[in-house]
């Protein structure tokens, strides 16, 4: 009975080493990284326009636009202090347009970032979002 103690002990302290250690990575851009949902784009002429779905997943060194219909670009960031730059080497730029991107290289400058909302800002557009 002393033993069976001893290894329920070491079994129950293993099992917590391993659920403490995931696989999972840790977040290092802080609020920036998450889902994005575009509220409002206004571009550099003064148009607004308010994409129905359209979101921005940010995670790590990597981004994907995405929409409710499906569509998925992937493409990789760089984020310090209150930059963001975006590259998407394999996309057309007119295909990126109902994100506010007008270019396969885009920077943005970060006008407001908290762990609920975000305003990027580039020579093209202004780009407002909310968390989801």
């Amino acid at each position: 009975m002393k033993y069976l103690n001893r290894y329920t002990v070491f079994a129950v302290f293993l099992t917590a080493i391993v659920l403490m250690t995931g696989c999972r990575k840790r977040s290092i851009n802080g609020d920036l990284d998450g889902q994005w949902q575009i509220m409002e784009i206004t571009l550099a002429d003064g148009t607004v326009e308010n994409p129905e779905q359209y979101y921005y997943c940010l995670y790590l060194h990597t981004v994907n636009l995405t929409n409710v219909k499906g569509a998925m670009i992937t493409g990789n960031m760089e984020y310090g202090g209150n930059t963001l730059t975006l590259k998407f080497p394999t996309n057309e730029a007119s295909s990126m347009l109902r994100w506010g991107i007008d270019a396969k290289e885009t920077t943005f400058e970060v006008k407001h970032l908290s762990h609920s909302g975000m305003t990027l800002h580039s020579d093209y557009a202004t780009i407002e979002f909310r968390k989801f």
